[in-house]
């Protein structure tokens, strides 16, 4: 079970540049039947707008025990990413690339904003 607290965050207000990502990043990672009997490797990559590789976290992932699974059934596996010390060169655009077996699944996009002392979160 994985208990979100502040989700869906667009925007990391930092009182200056370069400083920590200061998140964890929360995945939910649905396992089709068929995948279910291998390990996966999952890449979480944090890109600035301008395409540029900040940072990258791996992680192998798999089913523990196929055999809970009712046929057909796809496996929801919780991964929770700690990013807290990645860090945030500048404000502006960035993104989460997070791919599975080397094949792109999704963007998470946000936005850095540098804000006067004691307003950052």
């Amino acid at each position: 079970m994985l208990h979100i607290l502040g989700g869906g965050v667009t925007r990391a207000n930092r009182s200056e540049f370069p400083g920590p990502l200061g998140m964890s990043l929360a995945v939910r990672i649905m396992v089709h039947p068929t995948e279910v009997d291998r390990q996966h490797e999952l890449e979480v990559r944090l890109q600035g707008e301008d395409g540029q590789q900040i940072a990258a976290v791996n992680a192998e992932f798999g089913v523990g025990d196929a055999s809970q699974l009712q046929p057909g059934e796809e496996a929801h596996l919780p991964l929770p990413l700690q990013l807290q010390g990645v860090p945030l060169p500048h404000e502006g655009r960035y993104s989460f690339e997070l791919l599975i077996d080397g094949i792109h699944q999704a963007t998470v996009p946000f936005v850095a904003v540098q804000v006067e002392e004691g307003d950052s979160s």
